[in-house]
């Protein structure tokens, strides 16, 4: 086992048993083809009542819906948009119509390059909670003044959960089709009522979330929202086709806040806060949780809920971020729809660095994009969900 190899494991795993007949990768490349994942042992390890700290959350939540006006703990003033009726959208249909490259809008400059004011207006969220849609009625200097001053984005931490994990990556060959790039080296991940499959979940409108807080979790705006809200009847944590089906329960967000500058293709904007507080504060110290850091470099691993396999079940794969376009990292991970919304983490260090946004093609190439992870969504992470905290 290699360096790199040793240090992913090491984060989520007492210790890894290689199969003897390990499949070829590329020289530095964590095989994650043949191994099994032995139990975690961990420190971090709490009960469900062991919270910690918690801070005020910004804007209206599940406690609050009434379908009136609200004003949030720093004083800033929700406008009730109105009740929302959400349409069916089958997003795997729908990010069918839109991969052409012919189509491919141009990244838009680094949102620190903009304008206070215009970043600000950019990033006014909007908020879903219960039916009710909900807007700030005046833009969010605040952040965009601290996304503006930073200069190097924190690292935050991740936790594998209560429960001691074993889960086996099995090889498994897919068809050479749709968004694979080069051959498929997709392997379904067993047992993922336990960390790292744990952390991630299936929503029934075909998307893929992942959890990077006791509270929180990340997710694609546009699996929300396309010029109007899309109905999502469900989120389940580790769902699998086999039992456990549903190891955590299904249920919804209490929360959800997307950027405004989000409408349906502006995929500078394509990300999403879920926040599961005050209803579940301690999901996440069930089914753990990843880190979150900016980093281009290395092997990075996606755990997504791709259509073309038996839905709901989890596949695991990984590859390397190959440009930075923007706020995009362009990537060679073999994405199918309903991975969309996934975090894509980092092998060394088990922190997510994007979050999938789409995938494009043409006669002569076939890429696939995260909403890298930056500046500023880590500032509106940590302004409109319960985060970060451990």
């Amino acid at each position: 086992m290699n360096e790199a190899d040793q240090l992913f494991f090491n984060q989520i795993v007492e210790a890894a048993v290689w199969d003897e007949e390990l499949q070829q990768v590329p020289e530095g490349q964590p095989n994650i083809a043949n191994c099994v994942v032995m139990p975690i042992v961990s420190d971090m390890k709490k009960s469900m009542d062991d919270n910690g700290p918690r801070q005020a959350m910004l804007g209206p939540t599940s406690a609050d819906v009434t379908g009136k006006d609200f004003t949030d703990a720093k004083g800033r003033h929700w406008k009730v948009v109105g009740k929302v009726v959400p349409r069916k959208v089958d997003i795997r249909e729908a990010e069918k119509e839109r991969r052409n490259a012919a189509d491919y809008p141009p990244p838009g400059p680094d949102p620190r390059t903009l304008s206070r004011e215009d970043l600000a207006e950019k990033l006014r969220p909007r908020r879903l909670v219960g039916d009710y849609e909900y807007r700030l009625e005046q833009p969010d200097y605040e952040i965009a003044e601290r996304i503006l001053a930073m200069r190097e984005v924190p690292n935050t931490e991740g936790s594998p959960g209560s429960a001691s994990a074993f889960a086996k990556l099995k090889f498994i060959k897919g068809p050479e089709e749709g968004f694979i790039v080069g051959s498929d080296d997709r392997r379904r991940l067993d047992n993922p009522r336990f960390f790292p499959g744990s952390a991630n979940a299936y929503l029934t409108q075909t998307c893929t979330a992942t959890m990077i807080g006791p509270s929180t979790a990340l997710c694609a705006a546009h699996c929300f929202y396309q010029n109007g809200w899309i109905t999502s009847a469900g989120i389940t944590f580790g769902a699998d086709t086999v039992a456990p089906t549903s190891p955590f329960g299904t249920f919804l967000a209490d929360s959800l806040t997307l950027p405004g500058a989000w409408n349906n293709t502006e995929w500078d904007w394509d990300f999403a806060v879920l926040e599961f507080s005050p209803t579940r504060p301690d999901l996440g110290r069930q089914t753990g949780w990843f880190g979150t850091g900016e980093n281009f470099n290395g092997w990075k691993i996606m755990i997504g809920y791709p259509n073309d396999k038996p839905v709901p079940s989890p596949w695991i794969k990984g590859g390397t971020f190959t440009a930075a376009p923007g706020s995009r990292y362009e990537h060679n991970i073999d994405v199918i729809s309903g991975d969309s919304g996934a975090g894509v983490y980092d092998s060394g260090d088990i922190r997510c660095n994007g979050i999938q946004s789409t995938q494009w093609y043409n006669p002569s190439r076939v890429w696939n994009e995260v909403r890298r992870w930056d500046a500023t969504t880590y500032n509106f992470f940590a302004a409109y969900g319960n985060w970060p905290r451990l």
